[in-house]
């Protein structure tokens, strides 16, 4: 350690041993600045950031002053002189003058022990500014604190997120919501960057959004207020959906020092647009999709006859042969695609029984037992034996079945875990279909739902999913899709459950 910066300690130590100590005071004279030096002494609030105040005693006061009064119920002692109020009082170390009078402070300072500090008259008035700044500070403080609590009530209330940033996107505040959805306290959160509060970044892309969508960049930028839609997945493959909103905020010289940023949830709104938007086209689809396959199929019973005829012609060349029977093989497929068109089109009535939904789970994994191990796809079944029995129709939840277990197992063409898990849910069965296979990319996800949509470039009409989506809204039930690429796909109905029968009264 350097000598001055031995001396800065042992000045900082005497510092804080002098606060430690605090001051006994002893007053002379009643003069300027007297009843403020009183409430000085008799303010606790300073004792936070200055040395305490203990008033031990006062001499040579006016005898009519009324402020005496004050004094005396302090406990302080009167006394007739100075000598008389330091000779009774060794304890003080620091005397106040007010008498005003310039001769008594030189005196003072020539007679005063050296263990005992002396404030004349005119430096009173510094303890007298001190007195103003605690009140100032005290107002000031109490404004804030109750300015501070509106603004978190007010935000507190917002049932979207919101975050202040500065201009570096850091989290400078939150309001509770985004604390509750984080699960997560404040203290965590503020001080980090906006994009690492969120789990809504890939590690490839960095923050959710690049720097020409980004509405906190945007902002930034222009000045002004911007809006995007964010759409991430999580850990298990659930789609989330946000609107963001970016709101600049200017101090007095009109330059950007903070913004505003809300996030609001709007995934539930976004799943009901879709499943609109899904009912219009099916809707649409189904109308077009009748007519076309009734208007197709004419002309191809037509050809599929005729082929027939020329093949049972006697005379047919081998080449001949070949060529009619690829006729009627095309014909035929093209016959099958047109049937599921049709079936996928006309409006289902499921018939409303009583179902096991484990005995149909078992029926349908029996009938894929031999492709499984052909394939060396292992089952992990964990069936929930204690199953409510679903409402429902056992053809129509067996074709549903059929479909997921099929694309599980054609998504592992080289093996892989076929898990199928049963369980209970409110007023649901449930029913989990998952692999692990390589999993459906982001950009296609929200299209597997859609009629006519494959991946299948050899096969497949893409009505296996639309099917059992649209037989699970006829059935009163529901379907969800999670999906990790890499990592497999999970697909979930829900089948409600069958009422039991009330007592009949008497």
């Amino acid at each position: 350690m350097s000598q001055e910066e031995d001396f800065l300690h042992q000045e900082q130590l005497c510092i804080l041993e002098e606060v430690e100590k605090g001051f006994n005071i002893g007053i002379i004279g009643t003069g300027t600045g007297f009843e403020s030096i009183l409430q000085l002494t008799r303010n606790p609030d300073l004792e936070e950031f200055f040395p305490r105040l203990n008033l031990v005693a006062l001499s040579q006061p006016y005898s009519r002053d009324r402020r005496l009064r004050k004094a005396l119920e302090m406990g302080v002692k009167l006394y007739e002189s100075h000598h008389d109020m330091l000779k009774a009082h060794p304890e003080i170390n620091l005397v106040i003058e007010l008498t005003d009078k310039q001769h008594m402070v030189k005196k003072l300072r020539k007679s005063l022990p050296a263990n005992i500090s002396m404030v004349d008259h005119n430096a009173a008035t510094f303890l007298c500014g001190m007195l103003i700044m605690a009140e100032v500070s005290n107002k000031c403080r109490l404004n804030l604190n109750q300015q501070r609590a509106l603004f978190e009530a007010v935000t507190d209330q917002i049932q979207d997120d919101m975050l202040l940033l500065d201009t570096n996107g850091i989290v400078q505040d939150v309001n509770m919501n985004v604390v509750k959805r984080l699960e997560r306290q404040k203290e965590d959160i503020v001080g980090k960057y906006c994009w690492d509060v969120f789990a809504c970044s890939d590690d490839y892309a960095g923050p959710g959004f690049s720097s020409t969508e980004c509405p906190f960049r945007k902002t930034l930028d222009e000045s002004r207020p911007a809006e995007a839609m964010q759409t991430w997945v999580d850990e298990q493959g659930r789609a989330h959906y946000f609107r963001i909103y970016t709101y600049p905020v200017f101090n007095g010289a009109g330059q950007l020092t903070r913004v505003v940023e809300m996030r609001r949830d709007i995934t539930v709104r976004t799943e009901m647009e879709k499943r609109l938007q899904q009912s219009e086209k099916l809707a649409a689809i189904g109308e077009l999709s009748t007519y076309i396959a009734h208007e197709i199929r004419n002309p191809l019973f037509a050809i599929g006859g005729f082929a027939n005829a020329v093949l049972r012609n006697p005379e047919l060349d081998a080449v001949s042969r070949d060529k009619v029977n690829i006729i009627l093989q095309e014909s035929r497929r093209l016959d099958k695609i047109l049937k599921s068109i049709i079936n996928f089109a006309r409006p289902t009535s499921p018939e409303q029984q009583e179902l096991n939904v484990n005995k149909v789970l078992e029926d349908i994994m029996h009938l894929f037992n031999m492709t499984c191990v052909e394939q060396g796809v292992h089952v992990d079944s964990s069936l929930d034996q204690g199953l409510a029995n679903a409402r429902g129709d056992p053809e129509l939840l067996k074709q549903c079945l059929i479909n997921l277990v099929k694309n599980a197992l054609e998504s592992m063409p080289e093996g892989g875990t076929l898990t199928i898990r049963t369980f209970m849910e409110e007023e649901y069965v449930g029913v989990e279909v998952s692999d692990s296979g390589k999993g459906i990319p982001k950009e296609i996800r929200e299209k597997v739902f859609n009629p006519f949509f494959t991946t299948k470039e050899a096969s497949g009409a893409g009505l296996g999913l639309a099917m059992t989506k649209k037989i699970m809204d006829d059935m009163g039930g529901s379907i969800n899709l999670l999906s990790q690429e890499g990592k497999g796909t999970s697909i979930t109905i829900r089948i409600p459950l069958f009422p039991a029968m009330p007592e009949e009264m008497e």
